[in-house]
């Protein structure tokens, strides 16, 4: 078994877009998802037919959320959108 470091870096952004491929082959009108840091750990805010990076903004910033950085699973960082 490999131990990998899950923690992001304190320069992590807040609120951050993802797309998760893998998830999206299996729910295809799941791909992408907000994570946002809290006080107490991380929440996941669904984005449900989100089909772009973009579209995925706008439907988390529709639900009161502000993320500047979009990422897919697996990269080594977020990136500015």
């Amino acid at each position: 078994m490999n131990i990998i470091n899950a923690t992001p870096p304190a320069d992590f952004p807040n609120q951050v877009i993802i797309l998760d491929k893998e998830l999206g082959r299996r729910h295809p009108n799941k791909a992408f998802y907000l994570r946002v840091q809290t006080e107490d750990g991380v929440e996941h805010v669904d984005l449900a037919g989100a089909v772009t990076p973009v579209e995925a903004r706008s439907m988390a910033r529709e639900k009161g959320y502000a993320p500047t950085h979009w990422m897919m699973v697996g990269d080594a960082g977020p990136m500015m959108f």
